[in-house]
């Protein structure tokens, strides 16, 4: 599914109560009368004090949208809460909504098990879906929406306490530097916004690659949250991400430095650049640990964190444990789709990679040409090469206030 129809501008201006309209509220902040700027052809956010490495034109909208769809199909849906597997939240906040592609996609799914009625909020620090202003936009037609422009370096938000039933923390590590070392911060507008007993729920995927050794899965058990590669789930999840092309990730999960030699140089540049404005290269392992920070407000801890190929492996076909498998067409989509949205975050990250690698312009362009061709032709990601990713949710307890 093609998110480009989507990518329409919300207006800045409207009342802040959630209707059957779209509305959105008045920016609180100061970004410029003018929003963009071009840069290396890439549009950015016109903030010169916004770290934000990330253009936020089309062809970024649409690689986060992939990502979306991807973590969509892995996770089983738009939320991994069993909270609303059979009674669906009824507000929803999306935190650096962007393009709002995913509080779209949770629209439909619901919709679609016949909850039309959830109320979606999207909060960023400017509109992210287009170009002309439109008042009456919205992510889908039928959805109640509203958009509220806030710089969120500035708390607290301007939404409600206790508003939410859900809220859903997607790929915001890069967007939220300034607090990534100390999110006590961010925790608490989390917990003042949310409900008692709503779920507050994080999506991150690492920007650094590694490897996945030769192994044979084997049913998990359940598992705490308290480590960096953890999961809760039970064997019906491996046997489940084993059909999806994934790998379950456990403490006992085999994971090395790449042996190509692209992500060889990209994971020094990314990890040096990403340092350099105060943003970890593997977010992945930061969640579980801020999750349990806050145990005196939050309970029922859970987390899934997964490892996706890059493309067929060469372990997986010559057969470990057993006879050797290829795969079925699903699966090698899902790893392409993974793939692609790894080149894609590295012509993004381009401006930050070129820079700490010291290229000229013509240096850059000619590597960046040969890591496009081996890793999406020549098959350089066979060794086992992967994609992290990872969904930790937790409620606030019923007895929290605001």
């Amino acid at each position: 599914m093609s998110s480009n129809d989507h990518f329409i501008a919300s207006s800045t201006e409207g009342s802040v109560a959630p209707s059957s309209a779209s509305t959105s509220t008045k920016p609180s902040s100061t970004i410029s009368a003018k929003p963009f700027i071009n840069r290396n052809n890439r549009t950015y956010i016109n903030e010169p004090t916004l770290l934000y490495p990330l253009p936020v034109d089309l062809a970024e909208l649409h690689r986060q949208s992939l990502r979306t769809l991807m973590l969509f199909q892995v996770f089983g849906g738009p939320t991994t809460a069993p909270e609303f597997s059979n009674k669906p939240p009824s507000s929803v906040l999306e935190v650096g909504c962007g393009s709002a592609f995913w509080s779209m996609m949770c629209h439909r799914y619901f919709a679609q098990h016949g909850h039309s009625s959830i109320s979606f909020t999207g909060l960023d620090i400017v509109p992210l879906v287009g170009s002309g202003l439109d008042q009456n936009w919205k992510p889908d037609k039928d959805m109640q929406w509203r958009f509220v422009q806030h710089d969120m370096r500035r708390t607290p938000w301007p939404l409600p306490d206790n508003e939410f039933d859900l809220i859903m923390v997607k790929d915001m590590t890069m967007c939220l530097s300034t607090f990534m070392r100390e999110p006590q911060v961010l925790f608490e507008e989390y917990l003042r916004m949310l409900k008692p007993g709503g779920v507050l729920e994080f999506w991150e995927s690492d920007h650094s690659i590694r490897m996945l050794r030769p192994h044979v899965s084997k049913p998990n058990v359940m598992s705490k949250p308290d480590s960096d590669s953890d999961s809760d789930d039970s064997s019906d999840d491996e046997g489940g991400a084993e059909r999806l092309g994934a790998y379950i990730m456990t403490n006992n999960t085999p994971l090395s430095a790449p042996l190509n030699p692209y992500l060889v140089e990209y994971n020094g540049w990314v990890t040096k650049a990403l340092d350099a404005l105060g943003v970890s290269a593997v977010p992945c392992t930061l969640i579980g640990p801020y999750l349990l920070q806050e145990a005196e407000s939050l309970m029922e801890l859970r987390s899934k964190r997964l490892a996706i190929p890059l493309s067929e492996i060469r372990w997986e076909r010559e057969g470990v444990g057993g006879g050797g498998k290829g795969l079925t067409a699903s699966q090698a989509a899902l790893r392409r789709t993974a793939l692609e949205t790894v080149v894609g975050l590295i012509h993004a990250l381009e401006p930050v990679l070129r820079e700490v690698s010291g290229k000229s312009q013509d240096e850059w362009d000619n590597w960046s040409g040969k890591m496009m061709n081996d890793l999406l032709r020549e098959g350089g990601t066979s060794w086992g090469e992967c994609l992290e990713v990872g969904a930790w949710s937790a409620r606030k307890k019923l007895g929290s206030g605001s």
